[in-house]
């Protein structure tokens, strides 16, 4: 449940931010300063040999005690993103750029950040089941 918990932080964070890029006017005249590939950019998120510790705001806190309101919790987040991507182009998405600590990226890069964090932590998730003390119940 931290798992989740963090997921669901996380995603409201980077889904506040790559919002407010596309708020910002387009800039596609940065798009040559977007050196990272989607391709690149989902493995880099996905590659579980480097390990990282969340910052702060992002971190779990304990909030659920259940499996079933985390799960809500992270598909009603889940759902307000995949609604606010049928308002809005992927060309718009490619014609906003942003900087990143690992560089220039546009808005659609940052909606693939955010499925690929999921996608790692869910790799954690299967990790952790993998492991020989965790409950088989």
């Amino acid at each position: 449940m931290q798992t989740v918990e963090h997921i669901i932080k996380t995603e409201k964070m980077l889904f506040q931010m790559a919002k407010e890029l596309v708020e910002k006017p387009a800039n596609p005249e940065r798009k040559a300063d977007v050196k990272i590939t989607d391709e690149q950019l989902i493995t880099g998120i996905t590659d579980r040999s480097q390990k990282a510790q969340a910052p702060k705001p992002v971190q779990p806190t304990g909030k659920y005690t259940d499996v079933e309101s985390a799960i809500q919790d992270f598909k009603a987040q889940r759902e307000e993103i995949l609604a606010y991507l049928e308002t809005v182009s992927v060309e718009e998405l490619r014609n906003h750029i942003g900087d990143t600590p690992v560089g220039a990226a546009d808005a659609y890069q940052s909606f693939l950040f955010i499925a690929g964090h999921t996608a790692r932590h869910t790799l954690q998730i299967e990790e952790v089941k993998e492991n020989a003390g965790f409950p088989k119940n």
